[in-house]
């Protein structure tokens, strides 16, 4: 294993440095008080009034920022940068979550923009081990400590270090879910390491953390390269989460086909072309560009790209001196591009070495955009899922399109107009892409004028291309993408801060806001030092709507280069800052997409479980099993149906005490194998079976309600609750309208029949080898992330066509395909019970039967015997035992009076439009 940044400062900063800065600061040596809310008065207080505090409880992001001239402390401007963070953070360290700084923060980076503030980028760190996508920034001056923001993940020292999984099996695991992603690549694990994982952390939404194994994953073709990073539970071997990798000093190479054979171009070789200068954003005439090879673009682009940040930020390249955290020593930078042929196209990408373009790919911005991603890589790092990988798509398509704008360069597809200049169609001034090719073009423009309208009649090549809309505004664009495909929506919802930088460089109304022209050069140095000072790799909309403002503010007053590298007479005001919050409140940074998405679980939560019974009847159940005795019930059977060629040993029912949180004690559980590998031998597809004992049905009006926990491999693994009225000679499932709470929610094989995440991006498809495919069901996880939650399902046996005193069986039966897999479902809590008009916990209740388990005292069963406490294997009766489960419930019950399920509701969920490949 090998860790992805080196820790400073942990070991060698002491209690004598802490008391050096505190003798050094003007103040008296403050102290960690009682609280957040005496923190922030003192804060307050030290600022004059001018704090800035935001928090966003879901992302685990805090900022502390002072936005006055007053810094929030006062310390020794002479000290270590990291040791001045440290400091700080010992005191106030709380309000962002780091109660014990010097061993939850490691420094990964100190820098200095030319406004003279410094900021010290400090990953968390647990136990030993990274956190992911976990990282607080410190921001400081000569007056003090400014600010700190970032995220930070609380409870991991909760958590053991040591995975019950062997890293072996942890790595097969990770190459089984590999293949089953990509069958018949030949890939390889590039390398891993154990970490801290909090799940829904870059969708925003609440979630848990985990101990888990993360792996890089690589293979593919030039054209369409494989690199993902998968992250594992390392106590179970469920992917966590899958993320796609490829995003999609001038040292240049150019090379043809692939890197095998030497470069085409070098640096300056013999048959070079020239370099093309930069002319700033004046407008350009679109006969004024020379048809040139390919290789020649590539290499120009790239230069151009490098000059781009260069003159505007005095950056030296994407990695601007990096040092290798293996060698400790400085990397040479090469900027590597490769011109793909013989390739199934159209594509771009960055794959983290080189970017690398289709033919006909070889346009300024989109060259620019992907050079852009490196850059990406080495500042903020934005995970590549979500809102923070939109951003990371739009990053690419701020510079990018900036490039297009400054070099006075255009194809005989495009105009560039000057600062404010703008039609809808034909070569728009903001669009991505028009010089592409015709094939290319019409897949892959988009617009970030006028992101939701574009493409409709446009007459851009001489024919009519299909809209091609991005969102413009969170909540109120329609085409705000929800689902987990393209890695959440990066190229898609990228479209909102696209909008707002073109609308801040331009000037525009938008959604009820008008936004005043703040001019090119201003609008790239804020978000250049938000990218480079204030955003971490989990950033999403609101956190950036913050980075925006503080850097605006920081850049007040402080000279500006331009595209040209000369000092601008643009000055960055107060005002600027304002049409900054304006932007930002017009495409809804701030506003949480939850409002619109209405993000879906498998099961809905089992808080919001429906009374059981009306008001003035009590639950009495005629049987009820909570398998605690730790054994299958007597009564209960269990049986597999292996159709595959591999017959797993674990894959069963069995007895579970590691129950998900906030369940203890013990449940049924089936596995969701991983053991399979969909090739002869190993083809795991198969069901088990978990058949009930014969229940008589106590009342005209009778139910079964039971609590259970799916987490399985979406489309292709779950469950399914079936009923036998002959005695268990045959099965059907339970019919939708018979469920009154907690229906199936999938189906096998053609996908979920309501938007449920898919953690890894295997949506069902006809190709379902488990004996389920095709059938109603519960399968896959949670919130985008590969996680369940538990619910209660409640089934009216009168919509069985049930009546009292008739016969029933039912069968839980889960089923999987031959590989893959995630965790399983637990069965808990289960019981078949009627409303009665007397609490059975008095002892009173009239009780029921059941054949062959235990029933109620005085009751009698058929095939089976009485009593009056618990049977073997742990199933109790309520109708004598005092004390027993059931009670009285208070308030309507939501569940009476239908629950058929809308058929006709869901189909506009099948209709899901096809979506369009983009460049990454």
């Amino acid at each position: 294993m090998k860790n992805a940044f080196t820790l400073r400062g942990i070991s060698r900063f002491s209690a004598v440095a802490l008391m050096t800065l505190a003798g050094a600061a003007q103040a008296i040596p403050e102290r960690p008080a009682s609280g957040p809310v005496e923190l922030l008065a003192r804060l307050n207080s030290n600022t004059q009034g001018a704090l800035l505090n935001h928090s966003l409880p879901d992302s685990l992001y805090n900022t502390v920022h002072s936005t006055g001239k007053t810094p929030l402390l006062v310390d020794n401007p002479a000290a270590d940068p990291v040791e001045r963070a440290q400091f700080f953070l010992s005191i106030y360290g709380s309000l962002v979550g780091a109660d014990n700084p010097l061993n939850q923060l490691g420094s990964r980076r100190v820098s200095k923009d030319r406004t003279g503030v410094t900021h010290v980028h400090m990953d968390q760190v647990s136990q030993g081990l990274p956190v992911f996508g976990a990282r607080l920034v410190v921001h400081m001056d000569g007056s003090g400590v400014r600010g700190v923001n970032g995220v930070f993940v609380p409870g991991l020292d909760q958590l053991s270090t040591t995975p019950k999984m062997s890293i072996g099996d942890l790595r097969q695991r990770a190459m089984a879910a590999g293949a089953k992603m990509y069958p018949g690549k030949a890939l390889k694990l590039e390398s891993s390491r154990l970490m801290f994982y909090r799940t829904g952390l870059l969708k925003g939404v609440p979630g848990e953390s985990y101990l888990a194994y993360e792996v890089i994953l690589t293979g593919g073709t030039l054209a369409y390269p494989i690199k993902d990073r998968l992250i594992l539970d390392a106590n179970r071997g469920t992917v966590l989460n899958r993320i796609d990798e490829i995003h999609t000093v001038l040292n240049r190479e150019i090379y043809f086909a692939n890197q095998d054979l030497p470069p085409f171009y070098t640096e300056g070789s013999l048959g070079a072309p020239s370099d093309i200068p930069l002319v700033g954003d004046v407008g350009s005439d679109p006969t004024s560009r020379i048809p040139r090879l390919p290789v020649d673009n590539l290499y120009i682009f790239a230069g151009g790209t490098y000059e781009l940040y260069k003159n505007l930020f005095g950056r030296e390249g994407y990695d601007d001196g990096f040092i290798d955290p293996a060698t400790g020593e400085l990397r040479a930078q090469v900027q590597k591009s490769v011109y793909l042929i013989n390739e199934q196209c159209p594509n771009a990408y960055w794959n983290g070495d080189s970017t690398n373009y289709c033919p006909a790919f070889d346009a300024d911005d989109v060259v620019s955009h992907e050079w852009s991603h490196a850059y990406t890589e080495y500042t903020h790092g934005l995970v590549y899922q979500y809102q923070s990988g939109a951003l990371n798509e739009a990053y690419s398509d701020i510079f990018g399109e900036t490039y297009d704008l400054v070099n006075g360069i255009e194809g005989p597809l495009g105009v560039t107009l000057t600062e404010g200049d703008y039609f809808e169609n034909g070569g728009s001034r903001w669009v991505l892409g028009e010089d592409l090719s015709e094939v290319a073009a019409g897949l892959l423009l988009r617009d970030m004028w006028d992101p939701d309208n574009f493409g409709v009649n446009v007459p851009l090549l001489g024919i009519q291309i299909l809209a091609t809309p991005s969102p413009g505004s969170v909540i109120t664009s329609e085409n705000y993408y929800c689902s987990t495909g393209d890695n959440g929506g990066v190229h898609t919802n990228s479209g909102v801060p696209n909008h707002m930088y073109a609308m801040l460089v331009d000037g525009k109304e938008f959604n009820g806001v008008t936004i005043p022209k703040i001019g090119m050069t201003k609008a790239a140095h804020i978000y250049f030092q938000a990218e480079t000072q204030y955003q971490t790799p989990t950033t999403n909309f609101a956190q950036h709507a913050d980075a925006l403002l503080m850097s605006c503010k920081d850049l007040i007053g402080k000279p500006l280069n331009d595209v040209l590298g000369k000092v601008s007479d643009e000055v960055i005001s107060q005002a600027d800052c304002d049409a900054v919050e304006l932007a930002s409140k017009a495409v809804e940074l701030r506003q949480n997409p939850k409002e619109k998405c209405g993000y879906t679980t498998v099961l809905k939560p089992e808080a919001s479980t429906p009374a059981l019974c009306p008001t003035g009847k009590f639950v009495t159940p005629s049987y009820k099993e909570t398998w605690e005795a730790g054994a299958i019930p007597s009564g209960w059977t269990t049986s597999k149906n292996i159709t595959g060629d591999y017959d797993s040993p674990t894959f069963d029912w069995s007895i579970n005490s590691d129950l998900p949180a906030p369940h203890t004690g013990k449940a049924l559980f089936a596995r969701n194998d991983g053991d399979g590998t969909c090739t002869s031998g190993g083809d795991a597809s198969g069901s088990i079976r978990a058949d009930s004992p014969e229940f008589t049905v106590p009342d005209s009006a009778s139910f079964l309600s039971f609590t259970h926990f799916m987490q399985s491999e979406q489309g292709f693994d779950g469950g399914n609750l079936k009923y036998s009225t002959d005695g268990g000679n045959t099965y059907a499932i339970v019919p939708q309208d018979a469920f009154t709470y907690n229906e199936h929610t999938g189906v096998f094989g053609d996908g979920p029949l309501l938007p449920i995440p898919d953690p890894i991006g295997l949506p069902g498809n006809g190709n379902n080898t488990s004996p389920l495919a095709g059938e109603a069901a519960w399968t896959g996880a949670d919130q985008g992330e590969a996680t369940g939650s538990w619910g209660t399902t409640i089934v009216d046996l009168a919509k069985l066509g049930l009546a009292k005193d008739a016969k029933v069986k039912f069968r839980w039966e889960f089923g999987q395909d031959g590989c893959g897999g995630n965790l399983g479902w637990f069965i808990d809590d289960t019981q078949v019970y009627y409303c009665g008009l007397t609490d059975p916990g008095t002892g009173s209740s009239s009780g029921g039967s059941s054949s062959g388990g235990s029933t109620s005292s005085g009751s009698s069963s058929s095939g089976g015997s009485t009593s009056s406490g618990s049977s073997s294997g742990g199933s109790t009766s309520s109708g004598s035992s005092s004390g027993s489960s059931g009670g009285s419930s208070s308030g309507s019950s939501g569940r009476f009076g239908g629950g058929a399920f809308g058929w006709l509701a869901l189909l506009p969920l099948f209709a899901a439009a096809l979506r369009r490949r983009r460049w990454h």
